[in-house]
Parts: structure tokens; C-alpha cells; sequence
């Protein structure tokens, strides 16, 4: 990989030093798609300040990166094979250079060290100067430091990994590429060095699993969770962060079980969400008359509040929950947990 723009020379951008110490712990840790994603990003968009690089570290998903297409013929060839499922037997019939020329003036791209990258969505402004603390340094379930042979540093790979519903290399290709440079079973000839979950509640992930391939399976089942967010279900993020905190949860795989039974707990947000979450459970409890001259009337924060009493909801970080009778399915975690607990 190129020395520049990747590692990006951002220590000589004009920044505070919260901005300093963000940039150094996102660096750190940066997938090797990532890494392509913000060579070809740091090119496609100005870069002044730390700021500037702040906003682009946040938005790599509004990128996409074509691995191993370096040169309009890969890139031709990337698109027939992967996105547009050309026939093998009817490749060598294409002009893929022309091709890959024909999609670089269409989508204004760039290559870089490892592939192709293009601006696939708007890109805009999420930091302010004053949310920091709010920022995710990047979307991701689960982050793994592989190490190989070939590698011994490490390299990082970002959870999720989308190849099994795409088609496409992803996350694990990209960086098993880097760190195993031959065509072989990779994943046997990596060592997990370091494990870092998107849930805090979640410590010492490394030691939870003996095998890399199932740690790899339920990141991503988590990263899969997370994106669909309980398929709209209203809260789902408070919703799911309170169940583990009931349920005293410290690892992926009950996680998951409780992410896929979130039906098994009574929940109502803190009081600031109350306006819209209120008509939201009345409606589903049955109260008549919302969508008429009543529903003008109606007070959100009394229905809740009595709510909360009536299921006898415990207070918790996210707001108030308690299990109820439905039951609790089991299919991730190795073995049921003892009944909830919470610390009041």
C-alpha cells in the first residue's frame, strides 16, 4: 500500500487537540478497506483541516471501493463479473479497458493502491466542532486485528462483512489479501490479536471464542442486527441496550439470543422520547379515538408514566423495562442465563 495519501499526513492539519487524539485512536484501529476507502475519499474531497478529516472518517460509507480493479481493464472486468453477472464463457469476447474507462467518466472515481474508488452517496457535514464525544470513529459491529506470517503487525478488519449477500470482496478479502498474499485457505493462517466491540458491555471478546470462524459469523450476525434495527421497530437501539443491561449481558453470543427476542421485554424510553413513543404504545395497546378530535387532547407523558407502573418497569440507563411471560428462545449462546438482575 502507498505511503500517501494513505497513511493521509493529517498530524499537519490545523486541529484542537480533542480532534488530535480522535484522529489517532480512528487511525489506529482503520480497517485495510477503509485505508483504500480513504485514499481514494481524501482525493475525491478537500481536506483542510482536522475537521475536514474528521466529517471524512465518518462518512467512508458514502464510498465504494472495487478491490483489485487498479487499472480500467480490472475495473471493466470487476463490474461484468460482480455486478452486472457476465458470463464467464463471455469475458474474453469484452473490451474490458473500455469498459472500465466508459464507468470511471460515468462515476468520476479514482484508483488507488489496491482498486477503484468512487463517491457513491452525498457526503456532508457531521461534525460540528462540538459533538465529538457523539461521533462512532466508524460504523462497525465488531473490529479484529489478524495477524499472519506474512503480516506480523496486523492488519484490521471491520465488521460487518457483506460478501456472502453481495458477492463481492469485502471486508475479510480486502484485508486477508494484505495480510495472506496467496490463494489458500486464509482464515487457517491468521491469529487474532485484538478484538473491539461496538457494544461496551461487551469486554474481552478475544477470549469468548476458539474459533476465529464463529467469532467472525456472529460479528457479523451482530453487524446484520444492527443495520436492520429491528426492522423498524421504534427504539430498537434503547430497546436492546436496556435488555442487556437487565440480563447482566458481557457476551456476543447472548447478545445476539436477546437481540432476536427483544418481543420478550416491556420497554418505554426516557421521558424526551415520550411524545412520539406514547401515541406509538397506545396505539398498539388498542386506545381508540387518537386519529380523531381526542387524539389532539391526548397526554403522551401521563399514558407512560402509568405505563410504567402498570407493567412494573424497572429504571434503567436507556429508560424503563422488565421481561414479561413470552419466552425466550435461545440460539446463539452456548447455554440459557440465570433470570434477569438489575441494579437499581
Amino acid at each position: 500500500m502507498k505511503d500517501y495519501p494513505y497513511p493521509y499526513p493529517w498530524k499537519e492539519l490545523p486541529g484542537t487537540d480533542k480532534e488530535m487524539r480522535f484522529l489517532a485512536a480512528r487511525f489506529e484501529t482503520m480497517s485495510v478497506k477503509e485505508r483504500y476507502l480513504l485514499e481514494g475519499a481524501s482525493q475525491l474531497q478537500s481536506i483542510q483541516t482536522a475537521a475536514d478529516m474528521i466529517n471524512l472518517t465518518e462518512q467512508l460509507h458514502c464510498f465504494t471501493y472495487y478491490h483489485g480493479a487498479t487499472n480500467d481493464e480490472e475495473l471493466g472486468r470487476y463490474d461484468a463479473e460482480y455486478q452486472s453477472k457476465v458470463s464467464p464463457d463471455l469475458l474474453p469476447f469484452l473490451n474490458l479497458a473500455r469498459w472500465g474507462r466508459d464507468l470511471q467518466e460515468m462515476h468520476g472515481g479514482v484508483y488507488v493502491s489496491g482498486g477503484f474508488v468512487e463517491q457513491s452517496s452525498p457526503y456532508e457535514e457531521v461534525y460540528n466542532g462540538t459533538n465529538l464525544s457523539s461521533l462512532t470513529g466508524g460504523d462497525y459491529s465488531v473490529r479484529l486485528k489478524l495477524s499472519s506470517e506474512y503480516c506480523p503487525e496486523g492488519v484490521w478488519v471491520r465488521l460487518p462483512d457483506y460478501e456472502l449477500m453481495t458477492g463481492e470482496p469485502d471486508e475479510l478479502a480486502v484485508a486477508l489479501d494484505e495480510a495472506v498474499p496467496l490463494r489458500l485457505n486464509k482464515l487457517s493462517q491468521v491469529t487474532l490479536l485484538e478484538a473491539k466491540c461496538c457494544l461496551d458491555n461487551i469486554p474481552d471478546l478475544a477470549s469468548q471464542y476458539e474459533s476465529l470462524e464463529q467469532f467472525i459469523r456472529d460479528g457479523n450476525n451482530l453487524g446484520y442486527v444492527l443495520d436492520e434495527r429491528g426492522q423498524g421497530m421504534p427504539c430498537f437501539e434503547e430497546r436492546f441496550r436496556a435488555a442487556m443491561e437487565l440480563e447482566n449481558c458481557t457476551r456476543l453470543d447472548h447478545a445476539l439470543d436477546i437481540s432476536q427476542n427483544l418481543g420478550c421485554y416491556d420497554f418505554i424510553p426516557a421521558a424526551q422520547k415520550w411524545e412520539r413513543y406514547g401515541r406509538y404504545l397506545a396505539d398498539q395497546n388498542g386506545l381508540a379515538h387518537l386519529n380523531g378530535p381526542a387524539g389532539r387532547y391526548f397526554d403522551p407523558y401521563a399514558y407512560c408514566s402509568q405505563e410504567i407502573k402498570r407493567l412494573g418497569l424497572h429504571s434503567c440507563a436507556q429508560g424503563y423495562i422488565a421481561r414479561n411471560d413470552r419466552e425466550f428462545l435461545y440460539e446463539f449462546s452456548s447455554q440459557p442465563r440465570q433470570g434477569p438482575e438489575l441494579t437499581m
